[in-house]
């Protein structure tokens, strides 16, 4: 699923395949954390940030950033998913019984 691309001058982005697409420089808190775990989810794509098409510099500012960390997450993917499962397996289980 795509969760970051460029169009007509403008970064846009989405946390779910049902979601509507986004401008990336209105992106908050909760859209990054969406994001986030919508790429630990599942496949993602994104489209490689390149600042001659974008068109603001607001959002040359936010796409690079959330391309170039979220890229450097893909890089380190399963060993940051591990650490947060052992980092949290004692809460996952302790509200699994509830």
């Amino acid at each position: 699923m795509k969760i970051l691309r460029i169009e007509n001058g403008n970064g846009w982005f989405r946390t779910s395949e049902n979601s509507e697409w986004k401008e990336v420089d209105k992106i908050d808190k909760d859209g990054l954390l969406e994001l986030l775990n919508c790429f630990l989810d599942s496949e993602i794509d994104m489209d490689v940030f390149d600042e001659e098409k974008l068109s603001n510099a607001a959002q040359q500012i936010v796409y690079r950033s959330v391309y170039e960390k979220l890229n450097a997450l893909a890089e380190n993917k399963g060993k940051f998913k591990d650490e947060s499962d052992r980092k949290y397996q004692d809460a996952i289980e302790k509200y699994s019984q509830a």
